[in-house]
C-alpha cells in the first residue's frame, strides 16, 4: 500500500510502526524521462542520416515508425511477394527478447559511435 513517498513493507510485523515503511524510489521514472529526451533530440535525428557503413533497412526496433504492426505488415508483404513466384515459403521466426544480454557491447558502442551524435549523447 502506497502512502505519499513511502509504501508499507508487507513482510513487516506491524505495518503501522515506523520500521514497516520504506521509501518509494522514483529513479526509474526519471531515467525513462531522460531516455525519451535523449532519443527524441539525438537518436532519431541521427538515424535519419546514416553513414554508408551502417544499414538498418530491416530494423524496426527503436525507430519512430518501428512497431510490431510494421514488422507483421512487412513480413506479410514479403511472404506474399515470394508466394507469387514460388509454390511455398518457409518462415523461421526467432524471439530475441534477451538478445541484448548476450550481444557484444563493444560492437554496439562502436556502431553508435559512427552515428552523428554529440559526444554527451553517446557517452
Amino acid at each position: 500500500m502506497e502512502t505519499g513517498l513511502y509504501q508499507t513493507d508487507p513482510e513487516a510485523d506491524n505495518a503501522t510502526a515506523a520500521s514497516g515503511f520504506r521509501p518509494i524510489s522514483i529513479t526509474p521514472v526519471l531515467t525513462r524521462v531522460m531516455e525519451r529526451i535523449v532519443v527524441k533530440q539525438h537518436i532519431y535525428p541521427a538515424l535519419l542520416s546514416l553513414p554508408p557503413t551502417l544499414n538498418f533497412c530491416d530494423q524496426f526496433a527503436f525507430r519512430p515508425t518501428g512497431t510490431t504492426t510494421a514488422v507483421i505488415i512487412t513480413m506479410l508483404q514479403t511472404v506474399t511477394n515470394l508466394l507469387s513466384a514460388n509454390p511455398y515459403v518457409i518462415v523461421v521466426s526467432l524471439d530475441f527478447s534477451k538478445a541484448f544480454d548476450s550481444v557484444h557491447h563493444c560492437t554496439v558502442l562502436h556502431k553508435i559511435s559512427q552515428l552523428d551524435l554529440p559526444d554527451h549523447a553517446d557517452n
